[in-house]
């Protein structure tokens, strides 16, 4: 008896198994996860070349792994488990008591290193001033909440090698953020479920920059706070799938005193002005798309602030920033290098800008390996 029970439960198991996979296959197939905020992997085209160098296999697998029917389902169940073991890291993803945190994997110095080159050049090109801020993730200003054993790398030892190197080998001026991040960790200075920090935690960076960067910062009272949205989960939950943290709040700093825009060109040719804060993402997933809108090369922020021009190449953390910058500069143009192969084109003459922000969060900084097109940047 004991024997057929066995029989029948490996019986049932592979049933299970093969009914997942029918159903995996016959169900309409999405090209983007709204849940997991990423696109999926497509089924890939055979080939023999393919086959033997075992490229199809593994881009098979991708499709199989991305399209298995309840696929939420079972990651949020992966996590569970992972949690009832003892683990707190799931999918590169730590989960402390009241946050999820991406950790800082191990730190390639020569990615640093090229990125450091290339800044210095830039800032060597004209007598336009270079300014750079390196913002800690909330994984470094949080770090004493991560179990010793699963602690990486300190971004401060990073953000202080950076910053040294610019010291001492170009006229680029760092930024310190760090201080008043720390400071003010009991704030709502980074979200929960999401690797971005909240735009109070932005405010606070704009008010650090104030002595660097040689503006006046507005104070709180020139904006009026509003909270958009209660239910945002974000990219750091879209891996884990993990119920246990609170919902995130997306504030606007709507300036009172600044009428400020961001300016496109329709398919006729026609300048357009819009907001800087799109709320037709705060119906999406990736709510934090409410600040600039999609990452893309180039944006153009105006205002009618009396301040001068202000060039702004960065990755996602400067999009809720750079609002507070358009309370001092008129104009303000902003480059990810990820989506620009040639940034001349983009930039024009470097002369013509008061100042350049170079903003990125740690731990991109450390992976990042697109700093080094700003050595294409001509002097104009």
């Amino acid at each position: 008896m004991k024997k057929v029970i066995q029989i029948l439960n490996i019986v049932v198991f592979l049933g299970f198994l093969v009914i997942l996979a029918v159903v995996s296959l016959a169900v309409p197939k999405d090209d983007f996860s709204e849940t997991e905020n990423r696109y999926l992997a497509d089924m890939p085209d055979f080939s023999a070349s393919d086959w033997f160098s075992g490229d199809y296999t593994e881009d098979l697998t991708d499709w199989l792994d991305d399209h298995f029917a309840m696929r939420t389902n079972w990651i949020s169940l992966h996590t569970s488990l992972e949690l009832f073991q003892g683990r707190s890291e799931v999918n590169g993803v730590y989960i402390a008591d009241d946050r999820l945190l991406e950790l800082t994997e191990e730190i390639d110095y020569d990615v640093v290193d090229n990125s450091l080159e290339a800044i210095s050049y830039l800032s060597d090109l004209s007598d336009t001033p270079v300014y750079v801020m390196i913002v800690p993730t909330a994984a470094e200003i949080y770090s004493d909440e991560v179990d010793y054993t699963e602690k990486k790398v300190s971004q401060r030892e990073l953000i202080s090698y950076a910053y040294s190197y610019l010291y001492e080998n170009s006229s680029a001026e760092p930024i310190d953020v760090y201080s008043v991040l720390y400071s003010s960790r009991e704030e709502y200075i980074y979200y929960r479920t999401d690797h971005h920090w909240t735009s109070t935690g932005a405010y606070l960076a704009y008010i650090s920059a104030t002595d660097v960067m040689g503006y006046t910062a507005s104070t709180l009272d020139k904006f009026d706070v509003r909270y958009a949205s209660h239910s945002f989960y974000g990219s750091l939950h879209s891996s884990v799938l993990y119920s246990g943290i609170e919902a995130d709040t997306i504030e606007f700093y709507l300036s009172n005193a600044r009428t400020v825009s961001k300016l496109s060109t329709d398919e006729e040719g026609n300048v357009v002005y819009s907001s800087v804060f799109d709320e037709s993402y705060l119906s999406r997933k990736d709510k934090y798309l409410c600040y600039l809108g999609e990452n893309v090369g180039k944006t153009e922020v105006v205002s009618d602030a009396t301040g001068g021009k202000l060039l702004v190449i960065k990755d996602s953390y400067a999009n809720c920033f750079v609002p507070f910058l358009a309370e001092n500069y008129s104009d303000i143009t902003v480059l990810d290098l990820r989506y620009l192969t040639n940034p001349t084109a983009s930039i024009g003459d470097l002369s013509e800008y008061d100042a350049v922000l170079i903003l990125y969060n740690a731990q991109n900084f450390a992976e990042d390996t697109n700093l080094p097109k700003l050595k294409l940047i001509s002097a104009g």
